[in-house]
């Protein structure tokens, strides 16, 4: 369960910034020089928050079947999506479906990148087990050898 914890707060830091940068690019892009209220920070801290919460669907006692794994994957999108969007409609960040759809194809941008990311972090991560693994059996290979 520390596991799963740290990765949602890791989750919080890494939607926090992704969320920042994709609606920082989407105005750059969209030639948008309106400003935003003072709360938006806020906004992005909470959206970074809630959107957090659902990892702790990746929570696992014993190792999922891929099925089982797939369907929190699904459920924990589709939680994320809801999120985002019920606090967008409830902070006036959309007011079209033109917009929504804009919001949603940020969502999901957002969402990739954190995929992305957490499994570029965790095959390094394994990648530095699989190599102290193989270090403590060479060590324990030699010392056997010595004796």
């Amino acid at each position: 369960m520390k596991d799963t914890i740290k990765m949602a707060i890791s989750h919080f830091f890494i939607i926090t910034v992704c969320v920042t940068a994709a609606i920082g690019f989407s105005n750059l892009i969209a030639g948008n020089t309106e400003g935003y209220p003072q709360e938006f920070p806020l906004h992005l801290l909470l959206i970074g928050a809630t959107s957090a919460l659902p990892s702790l669907l990746f929570y696992f006692r014993k190792e999922p079947s891929r099925k089982q794994f797939l369907l929190r994957v699904i459920l924990h999108f589709l939680c994320i999506i809801t999120i985002v969007m019920g606090e967008g409609y409830l902070l006036k960040w959309y007011g079209s479906f033109a917009e929504a759809a804009i919001i949603a194809g940020i969502v999901i941008a957002v969402y990739i990148a954190v995929w992305l990311i957490t499994m570029h972090s965790n095959n390094k991560a394994e990648q530095g087990i699989n190599e102290a693994l193989k270090n403590f059996n060479n060590d324990e290979a030699e010392e056997t050898d010595s004796v």
